[in-house]
């Protein structure tokens, strides 16, 4: 032989973070690998994920997802190849890196920035509190309008101040709804 190539795929320096943040959330996680088995184990156990299925071809792992969702599971898939867009497509949450192929950002709902998958943890925190904002403002509008219903229909509220009060009802739901913002996700992860 005159010359032996060896080619290997090292984990993102923060994979590893990532990984043990998104465990320590109480998610189960599984690596999908079109890669060989050993390959597959191997990145697997220098990451700390238990579940891992090696040689998958698109339509395995989207038979996989299709599994879990039957079973009653919210699956958030990230992938970065052509071969991954069916699997993005079909899943609850689709998660694609800045750098993959453009057939994957398009299936994805979200692109992640900076090429670093410390974007996971942010975007699940993100949509945590964008969930509770809107709770809030539901139960606000809904707060509102019961109380100020009965007064416009006993004509104790006259049209100027109902349209008065609905402006500043509108207001407050959307200033609330601007406190989702970063700095906010940075601080319930440290202290600020």
């Amino acid at each position: 032989a005159l010359a032996l190539f060896a080619l290997r795929a090292a984990p993102r320096p923060e994979a590893a973070a990532v990984i043990a943040a998104l465990r320590s959330q109480h998610l189960q996680l599984e690596l999908l690998t079109g890669d060989s088995q050993d390959s597959g184990n191997a990145l697997a156990h220098a990451l700390g994920i238990a579940q891992v299925r090696a040689r998958q071809t698109p339509e395995q792992k989207l038979a996989r997802l299709r599994e879990l969702q039957a079973a009653g599971r919210v699956v958030m898939a990230v992938g970065d190849g052509i071969n991954d867009a069916p699997f993005l497509a079909a899943a609850d949450v689709a998660v694609a890196m800045p750098a993959g192929a453009p057939l994957a950002q398009a299936r994805a709902d979200a692109i992640l920035v900076g090429d670093s998958l410390a974007g996971l943890v942010a975007l699940r925190d993100v949509a945590r509190l964008a969930q509770q904002r809107v709770h809030e403002n539901m139960a606000w509008a809904l707060g509102y309008n019961l109380a100020m219903l009965p007064l416009a229909l006993g004509h104790l509220l006259t049209p100027w101040l109902a349209a008065l009060g609905m402006s500043l009802s509108s207001l407050i739901v959307v200033a609330n709804a601007l406190r989702v913002r970063r700095t906010e996700v940075l601080c319930k992860r440290s202290t600020c």
